[in-house]
């Protein structure tokens, strides 16, 4: 089970996930509510999955590159020995140059002073493991079975990003993969939600999850996109 987060300049702050080997720990805006698809920013973090069009990809790519500076100066990070790279989609064997994710991890890394890696991670294609009716089991199989691999790269730190977090398992394995090729490298995801069940977390642990953390002009800046 996922550590409850902390709230982290705007951001939540994950130092553990369900599966978190190779990884220093991860950064959300907020929550992907599978269970309150009326909150207005799981509605905007689905669109962005989901039901991606020009106005979504904008928001989340814009606020994210908003965000990514903050992070980098709040955990004290050097920008010239940090780099970004983009989590790779079920489908892809190394990061498509003008998919989201990558266009997401570029303009991160600009907006923060820091390398954009677009080569950093590749793996072997897979089934989707999103919307349909697979198991966790068998999604966790799918992804295992992708035998990530990293190339050598010289930094400190590096920033996978993603769209959506889930159990953590691709980014524990796109973490240690890096980390075993580059030794000492300190690996964090990056992403623009997890997903989690308002009512689960009611009724295993007693938390009343929300977006309430997120900053009110994060709103403006992604509907400005």
């Amino acid at each position: 089970m996922d550590e409850v987060p902390e709230v982290f300049h705007g951001l939540l702050r994950y130092n553990a996930l369900t599966f978190h080997e190779g990884l220093a720990g991860a950064f959300v805006l907020g929550y992907r509510l599978e269970d309150r698809p009326e909150d207005p920013w799981t509605a905007r973090f689905t669109a962005f999955k989901f039901d991606a069009d020009a106005v979504s990809l904008r928001g989340g790519t814009t606020l994210m590159a908003h965000v990514a500076p903050l992070m980098v100066d709040a955990l004290g990070l050097t920008r010239h020995r940090t780099v970004f790279a983009a989590a790779l989609r079920s489908g892809e064997t190394s990061a498509a140059a003008d998919g989201p994710l990558a266009e997401m991890a570029r303009c991160c890394a600009a907006s923060a002073g820091c390398r954009y890696q677009p080569a950093l991670l590749a793996k072997d294609a897979h089934l989707p493991t999103g919307r349909g009716g697979l198991s966790q089991e068998f999604r966790l199989l799918l992804i295992e079975d992708a035998h990530y691999r990293s190339a050598l790269i010289d930094a400190d730190t590096v920033f996978v990003v993603d769209d959506l977090i889930a159990t953590g398992k691709t980014l524990s394995l796109a973490a240690t993969a890096i980390r075993d090729r580059n030794p000492g490298v300190t690996v964090y995801g990056f992403a623009l939600a997890k997903t989690a069940w308002h009512s689960l977390m009611r009724h295993w642990l007693n938390l009343d999850i929300s977006n309430a953390h997120i900053p009110a002009p994060w709103v403006a800046i992604w509907r400005a996109a």
